[in-house]
């Protein structure tokens, strides 16, 4: 968070790093971004995103909602979700 400049009260998943071929990336992801939401459900460990994007294929769902902060500035991002 220090590296990132980010305030410490700031919760959320730090994405580190993000393919330039794939999805995420098309959809505007970057590295540096924050995910503080999946499924309109805070996340604050990965165990949380891993849960909400479970919940969401087992539900049925082609996507799921993500809002990601970048330099303090929020944002909704869909992603599509894998079948396997």
């Amino acid at each position: 968070r220090e590296q990132l400049e980010l305030d410490a009260k700031a919760s959320g998943l730090v994405v580190q790093s993000v393919d330039e071929k794939s999805q995420a990336f098309e959809k505007g992801l970057r590295a540096g971004d924050i995910i503080t939401e999946a499924g309109q459900e805070p996340v604050i460990q990965i165990s949380d995103f891993e849960a909400r994007i479970a919940a969401a294929k087992e539900a049925g769902r082609k996507s799921l909602l993500l809002l990601v902060r970048r330099a303090g500035d929020p944002r909704f991002v869909a992603l599509g979700l894998a079948d396997n």
